[in-house]
């Protein structure tokens, strides 16, 4: 590696640090809108925020590529952090699209909501940390929590259906919203075993999409 190619790597690695703390403040403020007051002007300016760091980190990504070649190590970080900026970007969408529906839904959340937002959000958090730190143990941890993740999301997706059982005009909004947020929640936490999955590939150089092997071992 040059010691020009090096210096890029570090200036991206930065960059991506700071993508994913922006990323995980807003998805700890959707999981903490649907018992709190979140203030909204911060939420939105942080959303354009990490748009446009998703575009400038993707631009620079692939400048790098185009004017050093890296091979090796260099070169999977590089398609790591390509596939990593857009899956975090879209858990910042997803977000925001939770806080927006929770100002619909005034407060009145369900406990298993409520637990799926706060297990989202920990997942993501866990998911970052892997990637960062290039964690394999960490990764596979993630993957194995988003099967559980999933089991949450159906218990709320039931007591969605069950307030939809009714012909009150707004239950059956609460439910639609309900399942709307529990959608997004879930969403983020497939987002997150991507991250885990770039993290397995950064380290490991293994890709464990669609049931692959997570392979741990040397």
């Amino acid at each position: 590696m040059s010691r020009q190619t090096a210096d890029e790597i570090r200036r991206l690695t930065s960059r991506l640090q700071a993508q994913s703390a922006r990323v995980l403040k807003q998805v700890s403020a959707a999981s903490s809108v649907l018992t709190e007051f979140v203030e909204n002007d911060g939420f939105e300016a942080m959303e354009e925020e990490i748009d446009r760091e998703e575009v400038l980190l993707e631009e620079e990504c692939l400048r790098v590529m185009a004017l050093h070649h890296p091979i090796g190590t260099d070169l999977r970080f590089l398609a790591t952090l390509l596939r990593a900026n857009g899956d975090l970007e879209r858990a910042a969408d997803h977000a925001l699209g939770v806080y927006r529906l929770c100002q619909s839904l005034s407060g009145d959340a369900t406990d298993s909501l409520v637990l799926l937002s706060r297990q989202a959000a920990q997942l993501m958090g866990q998911a970052v940390q892997a990637l960062l730190e290039r964690d394999p143990h960490q990764a596979a941890l993630v993957l194995e929590a988003n099967v559980r993740l999933h089991a949450l999301s159906e218990a709320a997706l039931r007591q969605a259906r069950t307030h939809a059982e009714t012909s009150d005009a707004a239950a059956l909004d609460k439910a639609f919203l309900m399942v709307r947020i529990s959608l997004d929640l879930r969403r983020i936490g497939d987002l997150a075993s991507n991250l885990a999955e770039d993290a397995l590939y950064l380290e490991k150089g293994s890709i464990v999409r669609h049931g692959g092997a997570i392979g741990l071992g040397g």
